[in-house]
């Protein structure tokens, strides 16, 4: 069976490698109309009222979307709250680009309908723009709380996004859209520093300083917020979800946990990739290793497969506000990163990673480091997975 590894802007085969495992998430059934999912979540939301009878034509709403870093039905999500929000005049509804430290890209990668641009207003979020910000006050952890000033000028905040996995913020989604999706730089590291901490973990939601902080975060903006999300998995969309940005977002991780969480014995070799855009530069890549650091064993080496051709993304945050500080801490004792990419070597250098020119010859580095015999398993979608070693 040829196993094809999603890797940027084409895919890479597997090479044969006898004994090797493959561990897929389990295939979900997909929402059979996406439309109506969404439609049904935001006419039974939970722990909130439906979206379609909290707003009046006065009502100044700001309608987030994620930014182009992420794979997710924007133009589906926004013409749902749109329908739901047909009391609020267009120049009253705002398109906000939740862009967080990833800074503004341009607006026609969103995938949004040119038509649906131009009738509103559009913030193309710049996390680095102080005279755009709005000082909302701190956390009980003392993260600092700026915002967009189009969320203080609004009475109603709608996050759209996505559930699925995440390394640190244990599962995407959620509160996030609006911090730090839409938060200062300075802020929004400020939180992420908390990634260091041990329950910062894949696939806890509850007890996650790093989503507690940012919960607590939007709470304090002291504005109604709505979520509306997409449930992932495998990158199939398996449900939605809409209300109350906490509660909501809870059982959306319910639903998404019973397709992400897997289990595997540990492997001397881990080799993780993904399609586009996870795998578009190493800033984004790098969220591949935590799931197969917990099912390395010490010593292994780790073989991410990402062509990068957005290159490596800021050298310094990727080395050690990403690496260092929160996925570092997910490889046992002795583990080796490889990198197979579109890079070159000099480029590569300067990462945390080692180079590797291409698929086999990462696994034969892989084995001269710990043996011919080693046990090698290869997750074709490693940003979709929670796993937990058996």
């Amino acid at each position: 069976m040829t196993v094809l590894l999603g890797y940027g802007t084409r895919t890479l085969a597997l090479p044969d490698l006898p004994g090797a495992r493959v561990l897929l998430p389990p295939t979900p059934p997909p929402v059979p109309d996406l439309e109506a999912a969404i439609d049904a979540a935001l006419a039974h939301p939970v722990g909130a009222r439906p979206l379609a009878t909290v707003a009046t034509a006065r009502t100044r709403v700001v309608v987030i979307v994620s930014d182009a870093s992420r794979d997710e039905p924007r133009a589906e999500l926004f013409a749902a709250v749109r329908r739901a929000l047909g009391a609020v005049p267009d120049d009253h509804l705002t398109i906000a680009v939740a862009n967080g430290t990833h800074g503004p890209k341009p607006l026609e990668r969103l995938g949004l309908p040119a038509a649906v641009l131009g009738r509103h207003r559009v913030v193309n979020h710049d996390a680095r723009d102080d005279a755009s910000m709005v000082e909302m006050g701190r956390t009980s952890r003392g993260t600092r709380i700026r915002v967009n000033r189009c969320v203080a000028e609004a009475d109603l905040i709608v996050s759209t996004g996505r559930v699925k996995p995440h390394y640190f913020a244990g599962w995407g989604g959620g509160a996030k859209g609006i911090f730090p999706g839409l938060g200062h730089d300075v802020d929004i590291r400020q939180n992420h520093r908390l990634k260091a901490e041990e329950t910062s973990a894949l696939g806890r939601a509850d007890g996650n300083p790093c989503r507690e902080d940012l919960e607590e975060a939007v709470r304090r903006i002291g504005r109604d917020t709505y979520l509306v999300n997409v449930v992932e998995a495998g990158g199939t969309i398996v449900g939605a979800v809409a209300g109350d940005v906490v509660y909501a977002h809870r059982e959306g991780v319910r639903l998404a946990r019973p397709w992400c969480e897997v289990e595997a014995p540990k492997a001397d070799v881990v080799i993780v990739s993904a399609p586009l855009p996870v795998s578009g530069s190493l800033y984004q890549a790098s969220k591949l290793i935590p799931p197969a650091g917990l099912l390395l064993r010490e010593g292994g080496v780790v073989i991410v497969a990402a062509e990068c051709p957005e290159g490596t993304g800021p050298l310094q945050v990727v080395n050690e506000g990403i690496f260092e500080l929160g996925v570092r801490r997910y490889l046992p004792a002795g583990a080796t990163v490889l990198l197979v990419s579109g890079m070159d070597e000099a480029t590569v250098r300067e990462t945390y990673a080692t180079f590797a020119p291409d698929l086999a010859a990462a696994i034969a580095s892989a084995r001269e480091r710990v043996g011919r015999e080693a046990t090698v398993l290869v997750l074709p979608d490693a940003g979709d997975l929670v796993p937990r070693a058996v």
